[in-house]
């Protein structure tokens, strides 16, 4: 018996013959580059050819068969469909061939999408770049995913999503476990170049170093620290790691306690530097510092930071902060005595500023003033020693009589023009 129609079709699709252009396996693919880009234009010149054959006006206007066109439209959308795919998963590859800028460039601009493709572990290209030998192209995928969103709203691109262990890509960046030393490929130095470059792109802000605890991870490069301490010097001072002082957090590591305390010293003059930050608990960083390395330890790192250049009014800054210190301070930098801080004031001058009660702990300090002390006016409040123990809520009118009993000339008006200085001449008003 003859097949039906429906057998017929049925037995034909059954016995379909194999496509004379099969697509080549993955498992058959040849290893070499040269072959693979030959046999990828051979493909792509045919596949250009059926394009240009489905796209005539012939075709379109003198084939009537809507099964073959339906067929055709289902093949080009699913053709459509996965042809980012193998571009999807090549961004995660990028520190393996390391193609370039412009390349990838490119093709994230034909493909945005794949921007956002995770991988196995759930991570975009971005993380996957900053987690590997791909970091360069950080910034290529952050300017292009600041404008997807990819990562979400507020991602910046993507660099401020966090993976499994909470850390965003800036974190990565400055991450020491995943900096290969090589002195060939200057690692270092590139990643102090992605950070700039993420910086002029306003990709990197100055907040940004503080609400990220940057200071945190970049203790491991002079070069990346300073870079994050010019961005906000503050950061220094007011960055907390767990609700702790970064200077305290960070307290077991040598090399980082050294870069804190420079930079502190530094940036923060007017404060002693990072050295009298306090935690919540009211300990300061230098005593937390003893606790952790010993008296000794810690005045000879301070030594070899302060003593090279000997311009560092540390004794200003232990005479008001931390009296209980100040014999162990003046033993160990004596050249300090003598000098002035950065409002211009002596020792003396800078403990009568701060007021009566601190006054009142170092009586010595104020049994050896001399009249010429007790004469000279703050070079900031331009009050007199007298007047500065005379206010406040610790006011010492004792110390203050004392002081005008020794010279009450502070209270003479000033003197009259003598007379063999010339007298101003009064303006005549025209009339």
């Amino acid at each position: 018996m003859a097949p039906t129609k429906q057998t017929r079709r049925m037995s034909t699709r059954g016995e379909e013959a194999p496509r004379s252009r099969n697509p080549t396996s993955q498992t058959d693919l040849p290893i070499d580059i040269p072959t693979l880009k030959t046999n990828l234009g051979k493909e792509i010149s045919a596949l250009q050819s059926n394009v240009e054959f489905l796209k005539s006006y012939n075709f379109q206007e003198g084939w009537v068969d809507g099964e073959l066109l339906l067929k055709i439209l289902q093949k080009v959308q699913k053709f459509n469909s996965d042809f980012d795919a193998p571009f999807e998963k090549s961004l995660h590859r990028l520190g393996k061939y390391k193609p370039s800028m412009d390349a990838v460039e490119k093709l994230v601009k034909k493909f945005p999408s794949a921007l956002s493709y995770q991988d196995e572990d759930g991570q975009i290209p971005i993380q996957t770049a900053a987690n590997d030998d791909g970091f360069e192209y950080v910034p290529l995928l952050a300017k292009e995913g600041f404008k997807h969103k990819v990562g979400g709203e507020h991602a910046r691109g993507g660099l401020l999503k966090v993976d499994d262990d909470g850390r965003n890509i800036l974190q990565l960046l400055l991450d020491p476990d995943l900096e290969v030393v090589n002195v060939e490929n200057n690692n270092a130095a590139k990643r102090l170049d992605v950070l700039k470059e993420l910086q002029r792109l306003r990709l990197l802000l100055p907040k940004d170093v503080q609400e990220h605890s940057l200071l945190q991870f970049a203790c491991s490069n002079y070069e990346r620290f300073e870079f994050l301490v010019s961005l906000d010097p503050d950061a220094l001072a007011k960055t907390k790691v767990g609700n702790v002082p970064l200077i305290h957090y960070m307290r077991r590591e040598d090399n980082s306690i050294r870069l804190l305390l420079k930079a502190g010293f530094e940036h923060h003059p007017n404060i002693g530097g990072l050295l009298f930050i306090e935690d919540d608990n009211g300990t300061s960083a230098f005593e937390s510092l003893c606790d952790e390395h010993g008296e000794e330890k810690m005045m000879n790192i301070l030594h070899g930071i302060l003593s090279p250049k000997r311009d560092f009014p540390i004794l200003h800054h232990v005479f008001i902060k931390a009296q209980q210190h100040k014999q162990l301070f003046t033993k160990k930098f004596p050249w300090a005595y003598h000098l002035k801080d950065h409002d211009g004031r002596t020792l003396q001058q800078s403990i009568l500023a701060a007021g009566p009660e601190v006054m009142n702990v170092h009586d010595e300090l104020f049994a050896s003033l001399t009249d010429d002390q007790i004469q000279m006016k703050d070079p900031v409040t331009t009050l007199f020693p007298f007047a500065a123990m005379a206010v406040g809520e610790h006011a010492d009118l004792e110390k203050c009589f004392y002081m005008l009993l020794r010279q009450p000339s502070v209270l003479e008006n000033r003197p009259r023009a003598t007379r063999n200085e010339p007298r101003r001449k009064k303006r005549k008003v025209s009339k």
